[in-house]
């Protein structure tokens, strides 16, 4: 059987700091037929001449320049210049470990499976590592267990990376430009796809997470997207895997609070208080998607009795929780 090409595809904007030690990690990859493309969707520090001079130094290296579009035109851009026969895609300020692409193709081959997933190890703002894989064993699963444990986030999430997939699960889709939580809306339909994904309990992706918002900075409109996605998401799911409907459900929820997380302590227009008022609404008339629901946490559980109790004890206890994690 002939080696295939894997394609890895970087978005790149504005993280020079960074991308030196995501393109070492992927060009010392010891799969032996791969492909790195550079899409510099239009890096205003510097980051665009700096692939330009990496690609010098390797032949696998294309790099590609456009005006800015976001991460989901990046992407997009990425896929139609990719010439592989499988996709994965890598964030510019993440790395991967030296056997990833190998590792990940191994699980494709073993399962025979249009999809491979792996866990990811995060490195904290605080320096820690948090391996997401530890209490998951490597298994093959179908569509709808896929779909379960990626919405409960069970050893891996939505996320399109730490994600192998066979190139023509990409044909008629495609990552929707203009939204931020462009994830959501995709790599459910390529799981939809595939009867059988394999999962990889070691944690090959290195995701590095960056603190980026100061705590009086304005809350932008674009996060109410992971509602509106999310709510697409769960509706698609349950349309045709209404077994998942606890989980789905749940998921609903936890992109309300994930949003009502992210606007405590922030600068709000008016038009975004009445929104933030509609979530806290919502949160509450649908209390049972928490309360009564066999799949949601302990950790779910206190959010919402906060919330029940009033919004500021909501926003207090997030606060503290967000101190206590590593």
């Amino acid at each position: 059987m002939e080696t295939p090409i894997i394609s890895i595809i970087v978005p790149v904007y504005n993280v020079r700091e960074y991308l030196n030690d995501c393109l070492d990690s992927l060009m010392r990859q010891n799969y032996p037929k791969i492909e790195i493309i550079l899409v510099d969707d239009g890096s205003t520090d510097g980051s665009g001449v700096d692939c330009d001079t990496i690609a010098k130094k390797d032949s696998r290296i294309k790099v590609v320049h456009q005006q800015n579009q976001g991460l989901s035109a990046a992407r997009n851009r990425g896929i139609k210049e990719a010439s592989g026969n499988y996709i994965t895609f890598v964030d510019s300020d993440d790395a991967v470990s030296p056997d990833y692409v190998q590792y990940m193709f191994s699980l494709i081959t073993k399962y025979q499976a249009k999809m491979a997933i792996c866990a990811i190890r995060e490195i904290t703002v605080k320096g820690n590592e948090i391996n997401y894989g530890a209490d998951y064993v490597e298994k093959v699963m179908s569509t709808e267990e896929t779909l379960g444990r990626m919405l409960r986030e069970e050893g891996f999430n939505v996320s399109a990376y730490a994600k192998l997939y066979r190139r023509d699960l990409w044909d008629n889709v495609a990552f929707p430009e203009g939204s931020v939580h462009e994830d959501l809306g995709t790599t459910y339909k390529l799981v939809e796809k595939c009867p059988r994904i394999a999962y990889g309990e070691q944690p090959k992706y290195i995701y590095k997470k960056r603190e980026l918002s100061i705590s009086n900075s304005d809350f932008s409109d674009k996060k109410f997207d992971i509602i509106e996605l999310t709510d697409k998401m769960c509706d698609d799911i349950e349309k045709l895997h209404p077994y998942l409907k606890n989980t789905t459900d749940l998921r609903r929820m936890h992109a309300r609070f994930s949003v009502l997380r992210q606007m405590a302590s922030k600068k709000l227009t008016p038009i975004q208080a009445g929104k933030e008022q509609e979530i806290v609404e919502y949160l509450k008339t649908n209390r049972k998607f928490v309360t009564k629901n066999p799949v949601a946490t302990k950790r779910d559980k206190i959010a919402m009795q906060m919330l029940l109790a009033n919004k500021e004890m909501f926003k207090i206890g997030w606060k503290a929780y967000s101190k206590l994690r590593p």
